[in-house]
């Protein structure tokens, strides 16, 4: 099981690689706040209804216990975490689980905290580590990623296609 922030939901499913989660994990919860901005209820995105299907199979929404609310609550109030961000540490802390998310100070956040975080790349590198994608398919997958808008640092993809032994074409 892990938590997940909106971020890596939505570059998944505009990838066509949101199917990695349910084969990495039994089960992927997001905060409501989270959803929210998965769902696009306020301006629907195109990879809405793939992200709709998934729920209520292994992806679930699940509200915040009073004592995570307080503590979302606190993150943001004393760093730039959005509620997303802040609501889906406090879930994963909750629950004593992995956190899959790319914002670096939410990243950095959550390490401190002491839970383990995962970016969205790092989805594909465990799929390749559990032979679930081959090394090209792998590559294919950081590729259509960044295609899809998820940004990543140039030195980080560098050395994400030299851990799967190439470069992506």
């Amino acid at each position: 099981m892990i938590v997940a922030d909106a971020t890596p939901l939505i570059h998944l499913a505009r990838a066509n690689r949101l199917q990695l989660l349910p084969r990495l994990y039994d089960r992927v919860v997001v905060p409501p706040s989270a959803w929210r901005e998965v769902s696009g209820i306020s301006e629907k995105r195109a990879e809405s209804h793939v992200l709709e299907e998934a729920r209520g199979g292994w992806l679930e929404i699940r509200d915040l216990p009073r004592k995570a609310v307080r503590v979302s609550e606190a993150l943001r109030t004393a760093t730039p975490l959005g509620r997303g961000e802040g609501d889906a540490i406090a879930l994963a802390e909750a629950m004593e689980v992995g956190i899959v998310m790319d914002d670096a100070i939410a990243v950095g956040l959550a390490r401190m905290r002491g839970l383990e975080t995962r970016w969205t790349t790092s989805v594909v590198l465990e799929a390749h580590a559990r032979d679930l994608l081959s090394a090209r398919e792998a590559r294919a997958a950081i590729r259509d990623l960044v295609r899809a808008g998820l940004w990543v640092r140039q030195d980080v993809l560098l050395s994400l296609l030299e851990i799967l032994g190439g470069r992506s074409d």
